[in-house]
């Protein structure tokens, strides 16, 4: 994938929603195996305006802050709000751009021979059973779409987490806990 296409939905996407679009460089810097790569992972928080209620999911980038001198974390990671049908696997044109940008990370050289995880998370709200389903059909309709976009299948492996691992375990139910997870194999 080239980079002035990528740029150009980045741009599209700012312009339609006005929020902030992880840009691929960014995307490469999480997902890029390190010797110390605990400050490596980016999480995409939804962007809440004050006294609105919460998006289904929208992208703002918020960096880890790890110290230097920490010892080395989990496996580089970049969370992902990709935007779903309610109750659905099927991926939101919104996403679109988000997706092409994750593409050309994975398609560039300091990536192109990682592979990865596709996890897909829900909130607590509806039944375990449910939602664990549903995450699993969000994390393969994910990684179909990113092969369709030209990633090798052997590359991804998709796996659904349902709720039990919340980004806010205080409040179960909130939008953050759902969203997709990319994560590097090493």
């Amino acid at each position: 994938m080239k980079a002035g296409w990528a740029a150009a939905l980045a741009l599209l996407v700012n312009v339609a929603t006005a929020q902030p679009l992880p840009q691929t460089r960014d995307m490469i810097d999480a997902l890029k195996p390190s010797a110390n790569r605990s400050w490596r992972n980016l999480t995409v928080q939804q962007k809440v305006e004050p006294g609105a209620s919460a998006p289904a999911e929208s992208a703002a980038l918020a960096p880890s802050a790890v110290p230097a001198s920490a010892p080395p974390g989990p496996a580089p990671s970049l969370s992902l709000a990709i935007q779903f049908e309610s109750n659905s696997s099927r991926v939101k044109p919104d996403s679109g751009p988000l997706l092409g940008n994750l593409v050309a990370a994975m398609q560039s050289p300091e990536l192109k021979a990682s592979r990865f995880v596709i996890e897909g998370h829900t909130d607590a709200s509806g039944a375990a059973a449910l939602n664990q389903r549903l995450s699993q059909e969000r994390a393969d309709e994910v990684r179909l779409y990113l092969v369709a976009l030209g990633v090798h299948p052997s590359r991804l492996k998709a796996v659904g987490k349902g709720a039990s691992e919340p980004v806010n375990p205080s409040d179960r139910a909130a939008a953050e806990n759902r969203r997709v997870r990319v994560v590097t194999v090493e």
